[in-house]
């Protein structure tokens, strides 16, 4: 096997020496963007399995280049197959030929890209943030009039009001079940505790990536992605934990340090950050609600699409994800 490199940097390289040569003078632009662990800068020896390789993301309304390229560029890149089987499927591999290359180079309009991405006129509570780490990862290889890298920064990050609302619905979301890793645990469901705890740490999570204006991602990166942080080890200590009592302690030191960093973005008026009994019935909570509401401002806690609904058979279908966030902001007959 050839030496790995992140494949943001492999994809680079295979623009410019390989791909790049082939386009002559046709405008184009060039990225890694899109699905693919290596746009969010998390693949590693394991992601060359599938989905990974000499690839490029090229836009231009050019019906006839695909076919070119298969005849055109070479069957190995820094010694990996630039040919993927089997070809036009959703996951794909990277396997030698003796023919044409089934190239993992895709040629497409960027208008067409982006709408099979998120869809038309959307509306920024229906995108996933999924969807929008993937258009504001990878790398951009070729703009020469800034028209990607315009559309990049577009979507970098919310306004100003739409982050508040969108913190005060994850606050929301930690305030309906910060109770119930006591309770549960009270009534000798120990599985129940621990099932609250890991939804818990998941928003809890979330919650820093937002703080810090990064796009949280789908389920199996988001421990990767908050690896990083120093408070990642409260929600460690709160998953491995045995002891209710433990797992508590440790999501509301987790709690508290969300408390101080939310304080600390002035996006509201600050908060007492420390924890605090669940009424009378003594659960150590952080009372989430109390952020919910200085965020929200009495709006109603219903939140982008990612805290509407989980189902991946949504969020992967932009109409579906404006139809549900549409839905769920209608009056109510």
């Amino acid at each position: 096997m050839p030496e790995f490199r992140p494949g943001v940097e492999l994809s680079r390289l295979f623009y410019l020496e390989a791909v790049r040569p082939l386009l002559g003078d046709r405008p184009h632009l060039a990225a890694r963007i899109g699905p693919g662990s290596d746009v969010l800068g998390f693949d590693t020896e394991r992601s060359t399995d599938h989905d990974w390789g000499p690839r490029v993301d090229l836009f231009l309304d050019d019906a006839g280049l695909s076919e070119r390229l298969r005849h055109e560029l070479p069957k190995r890149f820094l010694g990996w197959p630039t040919n993927f089987v089997p070809p036009g499927a959703r996951v794909r591999s990277m396997a030698d030929t003796d023919g044409p290359v089934d190239h993992y180079v895709t040629v497409t309009p960027l208008d067409a890209w982006m709408r099979a991405r998120i869809g038309d006129d959307p509306g920024w509570l229906a995108i996933p943030w999924q969807r929008l780490a993937e258009i504001t990862g990878g790398a951009v290889f070729h703009d020469p009039d800034g028209e990607l890298t315009a559309i990049r920064e577009r979507f970098s990050w919310y306004s100003d009001e739409l982050w508040r609302y969108v913190l005060g619905c994850q606050w929301a979301r930690i305030g309906q079940e910060e109770s119930f890793v006591g309770r549960t645990a009270e009534l000798g469901d120990d599985t129940g505790s621990r099932v609250v705890t890991a939804r818990l740490v998941r928003d809890v999570a979330r919650l820093f990536l937002l703080q810090q204006r990064r796009w949280p991602p789908y389920g199996k990166w988001l421990g990767t992605a908050i690896a990083g942080d120093p408070a990642a080890k409260h929600l460690v200590a709160a998953l491995s934990s045995d002891d209710a009592d433990q797992r508590s302690a440790a999501l509301c030191d987790a709690y508290e340090e969300a408390a101080r960093r939310q304080n600390a973005l002035g996006l509201c008026a600050p908060q007492e950050t420390r924890r605090r009994p669940y009424f009378d019935r003594g659960y150590p909570v952080i009372d989430a609600g109390r952020f919910a509401a200085a965020l929200l401002g009495g709006e109603p806690a219903i939140g982008s699409i990612d805290q509407i609904t989980d189902s991946n058979d949504v969020l992967d279908r932009p109409d579906l994800c404006i139809a549900v966030s549409n839905a769920a902001r209608s009056p109510r007959p």
